[in-house]
Parts: structure tokens; C-alpha cells; sequence
């Protein structure tokens, strides 16, 4: 454990094996810090933090003040980050709104430089988050979702499994797994091809996923109609059923605007 003489660590505080922090830190009661974490200059965690193992933050990240949200009224509620996750300079990430609540950010997941995190947002495994973003409360993001730098989430938007939204973009609805999109108004482009292989994703999953875009984006059906008919064409397929699945189970609606 190397922990600077400068950095303030409340008694409160519970810090696991082989923990780094750097001088100007603050750690306030109620934290808690897995095994192997490094903590950063200035890196502000107030009580309700709970920080997995091998977890890095880096200048001044600051975690786990109150929501920007008219309905909190001083509950005790949670910031949840899982294993390896590397939070980079000055993100912000809110606790949630709601007793016992969490934000939740999940294993292996980067946030780059002066993104903002608002309450009970969830952010999935292995998400990339660039820099710049700010998405607002109760986003979701399923794993392995990428937003690009500069992006904005209207409040209870999703984005799913291994989706991709371009720098500057702004969301306001539910942008589907497995697809790509940009702008304001956001347009989806089709499959996210790229990441899609880089994840490992087989040439017969990609052109069965490029066939569902066309029968969603690209023909005369309804989206209800354009579900069903998908589904009874690829019932075995777990994309599809995945696809069909957060489609369906959208609040906000999806986005349907294409090029």
C-alpha cells in the first residue's frame, strides 16, 4: 500500500490490499476501495462510494456527490464501479436517486476525460465512453456500447449491446445492439461492422445482423410488424432475439431515422 502523507482519508473509510493514493486525494467515511486500486491527485470520493479491485482513477475524478435531481431529498444511496474500470481525468459520476440506489458502472469499463455520469445511471461491462460525454439520469448502456466523444443522453435513454453512437451526437431515444449511428438528429447507419468484428463476431452473424437492419430500416413494414417478421425468420438466432427483445421493451421508442 503506498498512501501519500498529503491525501486526506477519513477513519471511515475501508481501503483493500495494495492500494495507491496520490497526494491531495480525499476519501471520505463510507468509501469503500478493492484490492490493487490507484487512486489519483485530487480525486474526490464521497461516502456511498464502493470502488472494485484494480480499479484506476486518474486527476481529479470526483465521485459520489448528491444528484442534480429535484426528487432527492438527502437519501443514502450508492456510486457502484465493478472490477478494472479506468475512469480518466476529471470524470464526475453522481449517486442515485432513491434509498439504497446505484449508479453502476460495470467491469472493464473506460471513461474518458470530463464525461459526466448523472444518477442512477448503469453502464454495462466493457463500455468505452469518450471524452466529453454527459448523459443524464437513468441511462443505461449494455456492454460493450462505445459513445463517441462529445455525445449527449436525453435522461432514461438506452443504448444497447455492442452499439456505437459517433462523436457529437445527441440521443434521445433507444439506439438498438448491434447497430451504429451519429448526428443531431441522430441517424442510424447500419450494422456497427467494426466493432462488431472486432469482438468476434463470425461473417455469418454479421451478414444475419445486416439483414435485420434492411428488414427494420429499409422496408415498408412497421416496427411491430418489422419485429415479428425477423423473429419468425431467425428464431433461433440469440441477436435477434436480443434485438427484438430491447426493441420491444423500449419506453422512449428506438431510433428509426436512417441516412
Amino acid at each position: 500500500m503506498s498512501i501519500s502523507d498529503l491525501a486526506v482519508i477519513h477513519p471511515g473509510a475501508r481501503l483493500g490490499r495494495n492500494v495507491a493514493v496520490s497526494p491531495f486525494a480525499l476519501i471520505e467515511d463510507g468509501v469503500t476501495i478493492g484490492d490493487d486500486c490507484e487512486i489519483g491527485p485530487q480525486v474526490v470520493l464521497r461516502a456511498g462510494t464502493e470502488i472494485g479491485p484494480g480499479c484506476r482513477l486518474r486527476v481529479g475524478v470526483v465521485i459520489g456527490d448528491p444528484p442534480m435531481d429535484g426528487a432527492f431529498k438527502g437519501e443514502a444511496s450508492l456510486v457502484r464501479l465493478g472490477r478494472e474500470v479506468d475512469l480518466r481525468e476529471y470524470v464526475t459520476i453522481h449517486r442515485a436517486t432513491g434509498e439504497g440506489a446505484a449508479t453502476i458502472i460495470g467491469n472493464a469499463s473506460l471513461v474518458m476525460p470530463y464525461t459526466h455520469i448523472a444518477h442512477n445511471c448503469r453502464i454495462g461491462n466493457s463500455v468505452t465512453i469518450t471524452n466529453a460525454c454527459q448523459l443524464a439520469g437513468h441511462v443505461e448502456i449494455e456492454d460493450h456500447a462505445v459513445l463517441g466523444g462529445m455525445t449527449g443522453l436525453h435522461q432514461f435513454t438506452r443504448v444497447g449491446a455492442y452499439a456505437m453512437a459517433g462523436a457529437c451526437s445527441y440521443l434521445a431515444r433507444d439506439l438498438p445492439p448491434f447497430m451504429i449511428g451519429a448526428g443531431n438528429p441522430f441517424r442510424v447507419r447500419g450494422i456497427n461492422r467494426v466493432g462488431l468484428q472486432r469482438t468476434g463476431f463470425a461473417p455469418e452473424q454479421l451478414d444475419l445482423l445486416r439483414t435485420v437492419h434492411r428488414m427494420v430500416y429499409r422496408s415498408s413494414l412497421n416496427l411491430s410488424d418489422a419485429l415479428s417478421a425477423v423473429l419468425e425468420r431467425f428464431p433461433d438466432s440469440p441477436q435477434v432475439q436480443q434485438f427484438v427483445a430491447f426493441a420491444r421493451a423500449s419506453k422512449r421508442g428506438i431510433q428509426l431515422r436512417e441516412v
